[in-house]
């Protein structure tokens, strides 16, 4: 009864043990996050019918922040807080950079081939024109960093602003 007492008192998350307390809060390990991409490489060949050609490109390695914020105990034992997280790329432990460019396939494009292929031909030419006018293929050709962190679509606007619920 001594000994879980002990590891009670010891592992519990009390801000008057300042040793858990502070290593709960800000975790004093560090986490890394590994990301890889495979690169087409013959995107034009792949639309007239070949096997894709694909490259392996990675790691792009980020380091993962942890904070918590508005930490709350309240009466019943129990503890509330926000947690917000950011990553920081580390360009020593990556093959690569933010900067690198890879070209992967368009899933807004894709996916919406194959949801709406049993539909009538007027309405996938209404599609099919939609996306050309938007310049969206089956391919994206975007920045290591862009595919990470987000890139301004005028097709995903668009369906966000006039059939919000769609995407």
């Amino acid at each position: 009864a001594v000994m879980r007492h002990q590891i009670e008192k010891n592992t519990m998350i009390d801000p008057k043990n300042e040793l858990s307390y502070t290593m709960w809060k800000d975790l004093p390990v560090p986490f890394f996050m590994s990301v890889y991409f495979f690169n087409i490489l013959n995107p034009k060949e792949v639309l007239k019918g070949e096997k894709p050609m694909v490259e392996e490109r990675g790691p792009y390695v980020y380091r993962k922040y942890c904070q918590k914020e508005n930490v709350t105990f309240h009466p019943n034992g129990t503890v509330s807080y926000r947690e917000y997280r950011s990553y920081s790329f580390e360009p020593s432990m990556s093959v690569g950079n933010e900067s690198d460019v890879v070209t992967i396939p368009n899933m807004l494009v894709l996916g919406a081939a194959v949801m709406l292929e049993d539909l009538p031909s007027g309405v996938l030419f209404l599609i099919s024109s939609t996306f050309k006018f938007f310049k969206e293929g089956p391919f994206l050709t975007k920045t290591v960093g862009e595919l990470m962190w987000g890139y301004d679509s005028d097709l995903v606007e668009f369906l966000s602003t006039y059939l919000p619920g769609m995407l």
